[in-house]
């Protein structure tokens, strides 16, 4: 059995893992995931770990729903026993009480909002912020201006120039570099995730958020096989099923 560690900044669903078996030849494999962003749904009988390092929470298991009742099991309805019912008598009685009580109650509460005392004034309400003086004015107004002058430089630029794939790929290449070395650096401080990678036969760095990971895990171990992509680890499970020398 082969262990593949699979290295993902991207929300998988569970139907992904069963296309990576599907690609890897369905092959007698175990997959752990090393995933920056929780799956979008309960992927435990899918895989044999999936380890979050990124933010948010891995989702609830699914709640069975209860079988449902079946009607003829039901209690008969309920006998009202003789003694349970009011006599006419202490029904009129109960209503001659019924006024009496009420004026007791309302003479009750007149004398309680006579002896309760005032409410406690209020306090003043805070005041205002000193505005800063000197110095820290005239550096709050150079960073006002430098906020407004980078919102205004944005608004200027055409809408062809801000949607064009050449602006789109410098935005995509910036994020995806700042989102990799956030990646790595998580991987590398979490003993448990260093652990699972040490047992991989195989890591696959699955998109372009975890590839400096994989490089640097590359570098790391060169023992281990890191590749981009599911047909490049595909390649190198058949290679490892080739007994020694008959290569």
């Amino acid at each position: 059995m082969s262990n593949v560690v699979l290295l993902s900044t991207r929300r998988l669903p569970p139907t992904y893992f069963d296309q990576v078996r599907e690609d890897l030849g369905d092959q007698d494999i175990t997959i752990d995931v090393v995933g920056w962003v929780a799956p979008s749904a309960w992927v435990a009988d899918k895989v044999n770990t999936f380890t979050l390092i990124g933010p948010g929470r891995m989702p609830a298991q699914p709640v069975v729903e209860p079988e449902p009742v079946d009607p003829t099991d039901e209690a008969p309805d309920a006998v009202i026993a003789p003694e349970a019912v009011a006599e006419p008598e202490a029904v009129a009685a109960d209503e001659k009480i019924a006024p009496a009580a009420a004026e007791v109650v309302e003479e009750k509460t007149e004398s309680v909002q006579a002896t309760t005392p005032d409410p406690a004034p209020q306090p003043a309400p805070a005041t205002a912020k000193a505005r800063p003086t000197g110095a820290k004015r005239v550096v709050k107004a150079v960073e006002w201006r430098a906020r407004r002058a980078r919102k205004v430089a944005g608004r200027m630029l055409p809408p062809a120039i801000k949607k064009s794939a050449p602006v789109k790929f410098l935005r995509g290449q910036r994020a995806s570099s700042d989102l990799g070395k956030t990646y790595w650096a998580r991987v590398l401080s979490r003993r448990d995730v260093l652990a699972t990678i040490d047992q991989a036969d195989v890591v696959v760095a699955l998109d372009a958020g975890a590839i400096w990971a994989g490089w640097n895990l590359g570098q790391r171990k060169a023992s281990t096989p890191v590749v981009l992509g599911l047909p490049a680890a595909r390649r190198e499970l058949d290679m490892l099923k080739v007994p020694a020398g008959n290569g």
